[in-house]
């Protein structure tokens, strides 16, 4: 990419001879076009006042792709007609990386417009209205462009090689092998700031469907390649929808949890304790432990809570049994109470808790009772041991709330991964952040 030299110019058919296999070719530009490339043989040069002057002959292996559309295409951008003058094959400088440039002219336009593909996806690129674009570095060590305010991020920095062209070219593009070109993105729209000594040039570019290309120019939709891969302006774009969906998801989660917070409220059922009674005639037991019945509305979800604040360095175990006193249906719970604590080496330790809970989901209405069947290992040791025991229903189910929340964002999150591997991978740019600016 690079400015024409003025804006006057003598734009219509003319032709041109190619120096090295003698093939005749027409070009547009007769006042500014000094640079030709043959599609017959591969040969590039320069128009000078002494004649033809040869500046490379590209290789056969990499002319194997030859333009989409025929030269002298039309189409019209913005309400001006661009005609199809100049095609570039570029290979990234060190990596097997290639793209396709196809340069548009107009002959009151101080600009070609250009569009790139890349693996089946295609850029518009025009010069910025902006030559004075601000970049900075971040905390954290990203960089950024700022364009009218808005930041782009650095996304990629490289080096080409030119490895084909054909047409006519106002300036030597293999000149620009020289460049060193980064590219900042904010999907949809990438800035391109072309550097080489001294010269800083900046460029729009936004990332076009094929099926809008066939809007403007004069194009067969048949004749694009397939899509591969993908693009950072097809990546972000479903970033964003996805986090704002899953915002309303997880919003969605917590209102359906309030609402039925409030529409059901919890309700204390029964509250009581017992007392460790041994039993002599079983071994390691308590008495059994019968509550007085209470009414359940439900279906709802149903807490028991237990608690011993006098235990010390010992343990209770705590099976019973939530029994509907209509149908005898039976919903079992073992839980075992046990806290320890000492000093080791002059540290205090401690393990274990005074309390357990249990949570039953979607217990039917009707009346119940608990049957509490408690042990400890020295029942005669343990005697006197207060429980308390206090059953609720319409509970926060806190693992069907976990569940559904990482349900919801699962996904999210692969996608975070899979961008912040995406944005680090930097598309093909294996040397990016290692150019430095001049």
């Amino acid at each position: 990419m690079d400015e024409l030299n003025s804006l006057e110019t003598n734009f219509g058919g003319a032709s041109i001879t190619c120096p090295s296999c003698h093939n005749q070719f027409s070009y547009y530009d007769r006042r500014k076009s000094s640079f030709f490339g043959c599609r017959q043989c591969g040969t590039f040069f320069e128009r000078s006042s002494v004649g033809p002057v040869t500046l490379r002959t590209f290789s056969e292996a990499d002319r194997d792709q030859p333009p989409l559309f025929p030269f002298g295409t039309k189409g019209y951008v913005d309400g001006k007609e661009y005609t199809f003058v100049g095609f570039i094959t570029k290979k990234q400088a060190d990596d097997d990386v290639y793209w396709n440039e196809y340069l548009f002219y107009a002959p009151n336009e101080q600009w070609y417009l250009i569009l790139s593909e890349y693996d089946g996806h295609w850029l518009i690129i025009n010069r910025s209205q902006n030559q004075h674009i601000e970049t900075r570095q971040a905390p954290g060590g990203r960089n950024y462009a700022y364009d009218d305010g808005r930041p782009y991020e650095l996304y990629m920095c490289y080096k080409f090689i030119v490895v084909d062209a054909g047409g006519e070219f106002d300036w030597n593009i293999l000149d620009d092998e020289q460049l060193i070109t980064y590219e900042y993105v904010a999907a949809p729209v990438v800035l391109v700031n072309e550097q080489r000594d001294n010269k800083d040039s900046w460029f729009h570019a936004r990332y076009i469907s094929p099926k809008e290309i066939t809007q403007l120019f004069e194009v067969d939709p048949a004749l694009f390649p397939d899509r591969t891969g993908f693009n950072p302006t097809t990546f972000y774009p479903r970033w964003q929808p996805m986090i704002k969906f899953t915002g309303l998801l997880l919003a969605l989660l917590l209102l359906i949890h309030l609402v039925l917070f409030v529409a059901k409220p919890n309700k204390s059922l029964y509250s009581g304790s017992f007392i460790c009674e041994p039993d002599t005639t079983s071994w390691g037991a308590c008495k059994p432990v019968i509550t007085p019945s209470f009414d359940i509305k439900g279906p709802a979800a149903v807490s028991v809570d237990m608690l011993c604040d006098v235990l010390d360095n010992n343990w209770i175990e705590l099976p019973m049994v939530l029994v509907n006193d209509g149908d005898g249906r039976a919903y079992e719970i073992n839980k075992t109470i046990s806290y320890y604590h000492g000093y080791d080496d002059g540290d205090s330790w401690s393990e274990g808790g005074r309390s357990q809970d249990a949570t039953l989901s979607r217990v039917p209405g009707g009346t119940y009772h608990l049957n509490i069947y408690p042990g400890t290992e020295t029942p005669q040791a343990s005697a006197g041991l207060s429980v308390a025991i206090k059953v609720t229903q319409n509970v926060f189910l806190a693992r069907n709330f976990w569940l559904l929340l990482v349900l919801i964002t699962i996904y999210p999150l692969i996608q975070f991964i899979r961008k912040y591997n995406f944005e680090n991978s930097k598309w093909f740019a294996k040397d990016y952040g290692t150019l430095k600016k001049d």
